[in-house]
């Protein structure tokens, strides 16, 4: 045992005594590298062991490069992935005219890629999400709708072709499209598209419509576009901003003690021309922030209903005034539902309808009949 023991001493000192020698040798080689430099030829040293590390550094070249331009080619890459886009029967649309002109012009778009989803595809999903071609959808509908059928935007809409009567008993026809650009991820009413035509006969209303529509889709792509964009700037403010604590205003708040806020006076929202024009019947449903200075902040619409009432109320909203909410005596900042309905006034529902310009026509016609004498009335 004695034995062993003494071996293992003298492999330990061996051992120590190779180590000992080792940073012996890698002293002596860096004084002499550190002379050589410092020597009045320690340049072609230097510039020896720069012309050694050439070669890799142009290996390391490419790898580099493609790391810079990295961003570059996510942000083309993301560029080129295809919106999915649906655009689905648009009501009093005859014969699917406006429909394809929507189809063709996002099938021929150069600026932005569109995948249309096919028509049949789109009925199906439609029905089977229970879709029953209202206008009047709230967010969370229209987030059922879209991803119903798998799309990132649709569009719906109505188409009216119509007869006025204008000055001095002249006719005219108006044809008119209230469009709507949806977003599914949030249901958001990205954009609306009112177009309107006046001309003497119905074609040719009709067709200035759809020259208006296809002349206006640069516009409406680029709605979408920005939408993808205002999205992403969503995103970061949401990582790099914390929220601010706002209460949701509720049944359940006065069980929590709070006073809801008291309003000074009641404002009722104005009925649009483009409203009246298309007889819109609709609610318009808002978020609101009702904040503890007395003051209105965020207003976000949770139920849209296109035609300008989404601005309307609104504005409405913005100049309300009233007390603040508050919690033991002190003033809260809450968040609450604002509805407002919108129908069509009576004065401008008596209005005389295209349809019935030809019982007025007639009843002229009597009238006239009556006050000439010796004829009788037609």
């Amino acid at each position: 045992m004695k034995a062993k023991g003494e071996r293992q001493k003298e492999e330990g000192k061996r051992q120590k005594a190779k180590v000992k020698r080792r940073k012996a040798i890698i002293k002596n080689q860096t004084t002499k590298i550190k002379r050589r430099c410092n020597s009045p030829r320690g340049w072609r040293v230097k510039l020896r062991h720069l012309l050694l590390l050439l070669p890799f550094n142009f290996c390391l070249l490419p790898f580099a490069f493609s790391l810079c331009l990295l961003p570059f080619a996510y942000c083309h890459s993301s560029a080129q992935i295809p919106f999915r886009l649906a655009i689905l029967d648009l009501q009093g649309d005859e014969g699917g005219r406006i429909a394809s002109l929507l189809r063709a012009s996002a099938s021929e778009d150069k600026t932005v890629s569109f995948e249309l989803i096919d028509q049949d595809l789109i009925r199906v999903a439609a029905r089977g999400a229970g879709y029953d071609g209202s206008l009047n959808l709230s967010r969370h509908e229209a987030r059922a709708l879209g991803n119903s059928i798998g799309c990132d935007y649709y569009i719906l809409g109505k188409v009216q072709v119509a007869r006025r009567l204008g000055p001095g008993e002249h006719y005219y026809f108006e044809a008119l499209a209230g469009l709507f650009i949806v977003e599914t991820r949030t249901g958001r009413l990205i954009k609306f598209v009112f177009e309107q035509a006046k001309k003497a006969s119905e074609q040719e209303a009709q067709m200035q419509l759809e020259e208006l529509i296809k002349g206006g889709w640069g516009k409406d792509a680029g709605a979408i576009i920005s939408e993808r964009q205002k999205q992403m700037g969503e995103i970061e403010n949401t990582l790099h901003r914390p929220s601010p604590i706002i209460e949701v205003f509720n049944e359940e708040s006065e069980g929590k003690g709070i006073q809801q806020p008291v309003f000074y006076q009641r404002l009722k929202p104005a009925y649009t021309e483009q409203a009246e024009l298309a007889g819109i019947t609709a609610t318009v449903e808002l978020e609101v922030e009702f904040g503890e200075d007395g003051r209105v902040g965020e207003v976000e619409v949770v139920r849209w209903a296109g035609f300008g009432l989404d601005e309307s109320a609104i504005a409405t909203v913005r100049v309300l005034r009233f007390k603040p909410a508050g919690r033991d005596g002190k003033g809260l900042t809450i968040r609450g539902l604002v509805r407002y309905n919108f129908r069509r006034p009576h004065s401008q529902a008596a209005k005389p309808q295209a349809l019935s310009q030809e019982e007025i026509d007639r009843l002229k016609e009597s009238l006239r009949g009556i006050l000439r004498p010796g004829q009788r009335p037609r």
